[in-house]
């Protein structure tokens, strides 16, 4: 039987420094029908010529005439997906070659078509490319209902069900969110707002492996443009999720976020310090 085809989507702009081991990451999956998707925002540096010296016809590069900013540039890579299931990576981040394999197991399995979005453990990972730190998440592993998935991240304050990397999601429930896409999300809760938008139509499942690589360094867009904003960024999220009559949240949970939020941004930010920039220095 022939695998489903998968649509990696990677938005880029000037990401020569980690783009290579992007690109090789994408190739070296177990699950070989698969299109590798590259939005480039108008870079300045080498991204471009480095990805066009991998002669694989999997590999498709969209350059925008005029860069679109960060967002948009986000939402557009998903246009051009023409498979079945849908993934995201992050330009500077990774997968493990059997990532997409296991998440399309899960949701080709006659169990699971309730299962609209399949997350895994994720793997925290410097500019060496070592991890630093595996992060899992409170579920554990299996299916966790949308509703809980949802409403689970402003009770804790921050992302319950794992970075989009490595996620693999049905592109038939993609295409049913209505226009404009991730219209709740802003800079920093854009790949949660995916989440929810697709967790509103079904269940959602997570693989308890480590199996997607986040990097966190100087260069990456959560140290580089979002520093000390994280916070504040959540409570706007929440707050336009209270508003959105879909989500049926009480205004509690905006309250929690809030809180908790801050909390977290402040442990992030050593960990930062102490993991990060030490191992740098």
């Amino acid at each position: 039987m022939e695998q489903p085809l998968v649509s990696i989507c990677i938005p880029v702009y000037n990401g020569e420094q980690f783009i290579d081991e992007t690109v090789q990451c994408c190739l070296a999956q177990t699950h070989k029908n698969i299109e590798i998707l590259f939005s480039d925002n108008c870079s300045t540096d080498k991204t471009v010529e480095l990805i066009r010296k991998y002669n694989d016809p999997r590999i498709k590069i969209y350059s925008n005439e005029t860069n679109i900013g960060l967002l948009a540039n986000f939402k557009k890579c998903f246009t051009y997906a023409t498979g079945k299931y849908m993934s995201f990576l992050g330009a500077d981040d990774g997968m493990e070659p059997t990532c997409i394999e296991k998440a399309v197991n899960i949701l080709e399995a006659p169990e699971n078509k309730d299962v609209v979005l399949v997350n895994t453990f994720i793997q925290i990972i410097d500019e060496q490319s070592k991890t630093v730190f595996t992060k899992k998440f409170i579920f554990g592993g299996g299916k966790i209902s949308g509703k809980w998935g949802i409403r689970s991240n402003f009770l804790y304050g921050s992302n319950t069900i794992g970075e989009p990397n490595g996620s693999v999601w049905r592109k038939e429930t993609y295409d049913k969110i209505p226009e404009p896409k991730f219209r709740n999300g802003n800079t920093w809760t854009t790949d949660l707002d995916l989440k929810f938008e697709l967790m509103l139509y079904g269940n959602g499942y997570v693989i308890p492996e480590p199996l997607g690589k986040f990097r966190l360094s100087n260069q990456s867009t959560s140290k580089k443009e979002l520093k000390f904003s994280q916070a504040k960024l959540f409570r706007e999220y929440a707050l336009a999720l209270y508003r959105d009559k879909r989500y049926n949240m009480s205004y509690f949970f905006v309250i929690t976020a809030t809180v908790n939020s801050l909390l977290l941004e402040i442990a992030r930010n050593v960990f930062y310090i102490l993991f990060i920039k030490k191992k740098k220095s």
